[in-house]
C-alpha cells in the first residue's frame, strides 16, 4: 500500500512538472523554436488575437460611458512569473464593470516595449491590469508609458520591492493600491485574446488613450529582474475588427 501511495505521489509530481514546463515553454526570441511565430494552437489559428495596432482607420467613436472601476488598498506581493514582473493581490483590491458584468482585479504585470501600438507607434512600456469573472471572462485594462519624468506608482514601495526581487522569488509589498486610472479618461475597447499562450480569445480589452510617463531608471528597474528583457508579443492582424473609442461620459 505504501508503495502504491508513493508511486501515485511520484506520478502526480511528474504530471505537475510537465504541466509547469509546458506553461513556461514559450519565448519572445524570434530566433527560438519556442518564439512567437511558433506558439501554435489558438495563437496561430485565432482570428481575434492581441495585441493590435490601434489605427485611425479601425476606430469607431462610441459613447461607452465612464470607465466604471472601483479600487482600494489590499495586501500584495511582487513576483517574477515566467517572463514578466507581476503584482499579485491576496484578495482583489477592486473591480471593473463592463456591460453590467463585474470583473475583479487579480494582478497586474508589465510588457516592455509596449504590445499595443497607437497609430503605428510602439511605446516603452505597457501595464496590464487583469480582471476576471472566470477563465472564459477576462477584462484587461492596458496603460501605455513613454519615457519622461518619474511615475508615482513606481516610487517608494514598488521600486524598493524591485530591488529586493533581484535576490528573492517574492517580495511582500504590504497594502498596495492599484495604479490610478481616471474614470473620466478616454479609452479604446475591442475584443481580443491573451497575449501569451494559450492566447485564449476571452478578453475584453480596454486600452487607455492617455499615455503616461516613466523615467528611464524606473523602466530599467522594472526590466532588470525579468528573464526576458523584451517581453512583447508582435502585433496581430485586426481581421475586420473595429475598435470603439469612448471620449465622453
Amino acid at each position: 500500500m505504501a508503495f502504491q501511495v508513493l508511486s501515485a505521489l511520484f506520478a502526480l509530481l511528474i504530471l505537475q512538472a510537465i504541466a509547469a514546463a509546458s506553461a513556461q515553454e514559450f519565448s519572445y526570441d524570434p530566433t527560438s523554436p519556442f518564439g512567437p511565430a511558433n506558439w501554435g494552437g489558438t495563437c496561430a489559428s485565432g482570428q481575434q488575437q492581441s495585441p493590435i495596432s490601434i489605427e485611425t482607420s479601425n476606430i469607431v467613436n462610441q459613447n461607452l460611458g465612464c470607465l466604471q472601476n472601483d479600487y482600494t488598498q489590499s495586501q500584495a506581493s511582487l513576483v517574477i512569473e515566467g517572463h514578466a514582473v507581476r503584482v499579485n493581490w491576496n484578495t482583489s483590491p477592486g473591480s471593473l464593470t463592463i456591460d453590467g458584468k463585474t470583473y475583479n482585479l487579480q494582478q497586474c504585470h508589465w510588457h516592455s516595449p509596449s504590445e499595443h501600438h497607437l497609430d503605428g507607434r510602439r511605446y516603452a512600456l505597457e501595464l496590464h491590469m487583469v480582471h476576471t469573472i472566470s477563465a472564459s471572462e477576462v477584462a484587461v485594462v492596458a496603460v501605455l508609458y513613454d519615457l519622461g519624468g518619474p511615475n508615482d506608482f513606481f516610487l517608494d514601495k514598488l521600486v524598493n520591492g524591485l530591488n529586493e526581487l533581484k535576490t528573492k522569488v517574492s517580495v511582500d509589498l504590504g497594502n498596495l493600491e492599484p495604479p490610478l486610472i481616471g474614470a473620466g479618461e478616454p479609452y479604446f475597447r475591442y475584443s481580443g485574446s491573451l497575449t501569451t499562450p494559450p492566447c485564449s480569445q476571452t478578453v475584453t480589452w480596454t486600452v487607455m488613450q492617455k499615455v503616461q510617463r516613466i523615467s528611464n531608471d524606473q523602466l530599467n528597474s522594472l526590466r532588470a529582474p525579468a528573464n526576458d528583457k523584451d517581453n512583447a508579443r508582435p502585433i496581430q492582424a485586426i481581421n475586420g475588427r473595429t475598435v470603439s473609442l469612448s471620449q465622453s461620459c
